[in-house]
């Protein structure tokens, strides 16, 4: 990245000066930052989390009861980082939803809205990936369920199921994948992938006024 590239990506996270219309709160609703605070909060609790949590098919929903029953403040840590992962993946669709009605999507901001919608993706997989980590009888289901659909998709359907689902035969090599997706893959994607689109509403000019 040249200097003078690197002055612009700068001045686009940090304009000088921001449009009057893109800076209300009361037709944006901040749905956005408030998601991207959520993720922060996933991401912290997270780590605590990781201190206790065993990913092996064995170990890993033993290891999710001791964080519930027997450290210390666990059963909070945990619902923090579960309500604020539903919460995170309500606040995108609302913001998507938003994106729509003020019709944020149309040129030349329509990069950006593909750029969004990935990130819904991304953020209903680590969101799935993170209810698969409990590993209890209805995560087994799931994953099974999810495995399966994957499979069904043409060319690509079982290099991508065991990609992100892992083996067809159940055993720790499964929770090890899910865990990697969900606490190194999926966030880090996601760090480079909101960066781009945070840097892309900048240029783009701001936030887009209402219709």
């Amino acid at each position: 990245m040249t200097r003078g590239s690197l002055t612009k990506f700068i001045l686009h996270l940090h304009p000088r000066l921001v449009p009057e219309a893109s800076a209300k709160v009361r037709f944006t609703w901040c749905l956005g930052g408030i998601a991207l605070w959520m993720f922060l909060l996933e991401t912290a609790t997270g780590v605590l989390l990781m201190l206790h949590y065993i990913p092996s098919a064995t170990g890993a929903y033993g290891s999710v009861q001791h964080i519930t029953h027997v450290v210390s403040y666990g059963f909070l840590l945990r619902n923090i980082h579960y309500w604020c992962g539903q919460v995170m993946v309500a606040l995108v669709v609302l913001h998507m939803a938003r994106v729509v009605v003020t019709g944020s999507y149309a040129p030349p901001r329509s990069l950006n809205w593909l750029i969004g919608t990935s990130l819904l993706m991304f953020t209903l997989l680590v969101d799935f990936t993170g209810y698969l980590l409990v590993w209890d009888d209805r995560a087994l289901w799931a994953w099974t369920i999810a495995r399966n659909l994957a499979e069904t998709f043409p060319m690509i359907g079982p290099l991508s199921a065991s990609l992100l689902f892992g083996a067809g035969d159940v055993g720790d090599s499964i929770l090890v994948r899910l865990y990697a997706w969900h606490v190194l893959f999926l966030p880090g994607i996601m760090i480079v992938v909101m960066g781009w689109h945070f840097w892309r509403v900048r240029a783009d000019g701001g936030i887009s006024v209402p219709l």
